[in-house]
């Protein structure tokens, strides 16, 4: 950072210039080094979640808004209806066994 800002600094005598023709020959290298640092440390740390949750919100809401619809547009004698409360009965079944109730009559 220090090399941005057009500060040379002197390990060997301890001291320190400030524009002098090394630094300003770095400066250009340095400023673009420290932005894309900073550019691609936004872009992992907030735009990359923020896009993903995105998606996640996206299939959320559009499996809700899908279920509002089915809901209102077909009564609830209908058969998507009676699908619908199959599946939301389903998920919240905790059993995993599966009864199978055969009419003797049918079979």
């Amino acid at each position: 950072a220090p090399m941005m800002f057009g500060l040379s600094l002197d390990f060997g005598n301890g001291g320190y210039t400030v524009d002098s023709p090394t630094a300003l020959w770095w400066k250009q290298l340095a400023t673009a080094v420290v932005f894309g640092l900073g550019i691609a440390t936004v872009l992992t740390l907030m735009v990359t979640p923020s896009l993903l949750a995105l998606r996640v919100w996206i299939v959320t809401y559009a499996m809700w808004a899908s279920q509002l619809l089915a809901k209102l547009s077909m009564g609830r004698a209908s058969s998507a209806a009676r699908d619908w409360a199959l599946v939301r009965s389903a998920t919240h079944m905790t059993s995993q066994e599966i009864v199978w109730d055969f009419d003797e009559d049918t079979g």
